[in-house]
């Protein structure tokens, strides 16, 4: 696979759309409107105390970042 996912805030439909324009003819390049709305994690029972030592989901290393919008590589193989 390999190749670049731009995220693009979701207050910047604009910019999202501009930058699926110039990329549209780059296969290895993705263009998404982030789409998050929080926490999927909802607790239903009681709070129990977490017994991992540190977060288990590692976040992407950004290729580059700006207000509007983040790249990151997306994994080959």
């Amino acid at each position: 696979m390999g190749g670049y996912l731009l995220i693009v805030a979701e207050n910047q439909p604009q910019v999202c759309d501009y930058l699926a324009r110039q990329f549209s003819g780059v296969a290895k390049v993705r263009v998404l409107l982030d789409r998050r709305r929080g926490e999927r994690r909802q607790q239903t029972r009681p709070y129990e105390p977490e017994r991992r030592r540190a977060e288990r989901r590692r976040q992407p290393e950004a290729y580059r970042r700006s207000d509007w919008y983040v790249a990151v590589r997306r994994p080959t193989g």
